[in-house]
């Protein structure tokens, strides 16, 4: 297992990059603002099968056909998801997320918090059947974006 070079005894969060199934699968959201707005770009491109738990929901997100309940998140909201977003501007509820997902055996990216992730999101460049995925470990995303960008630029697709 990787280790820090500063402190032998430290463990580094290692993500194995993979493709995971999902044409049948339930994604959950916990948050419905920009966090979970920009996640949800991604993965719409893959599936539509996305609940959105949030008292408060981007507008953006009410067209696009996703089953949106507004509400506080509880536990029980977890059941029968495949893959949890934990992607609330709150530590305390995104770790909540965390916690009540792994007594269920149910992953969790808990966005913009590496350490509490049992996944994470690639920078992704989608054309047709293929798919591009750069990813930096979780440790530069803004490199893995700008990389992700150049190869977009270098196929010829622009957004």
């Amino acid at each position: 297992m990787p280790t820090d070079d500063k402190n032998e005894n430290v463990t580094m969060k290692v993500f194995l990059p993979l493709n995971v199934r999902i044409d049948d699968k339930k994604i959950l959201f916990v948050g419905g603002g920009n966090i979970a707005m920009h996640k949800i770009q991604t993965i719409e491109l893959y599936t539509h099968n996305i609940t959105v738990i949030a008292p408060d929901i981007h507008d953006d997100l009410r067209e696009k056909g996703f089953e949106l309940i507004r509400k506080e998140y509880e536990k029980s909201d977890l059941e029968g998801f495949f893959l949890v977003y934990a992607a609330t501007d709150n530590i305390e509820v995104n770790r909540r997320v965390k916690n009540d997902a792994a007594a269920r055996g149910i992953m969790v990216n808990v966005v913009d918090n590496r350490e509490l992730s049992d996944f994470i999101s690639p920078a992704i460049f989608k054309q047709g059947e293929m798919t591009v995925a750069v990813s930096s470990n979780g440790q530069n995303v803004k490199k893995a974006v700008a990389l992700r960008n150049r190869i977009r630029e270098m196929l010829g697709k622009k957004e």
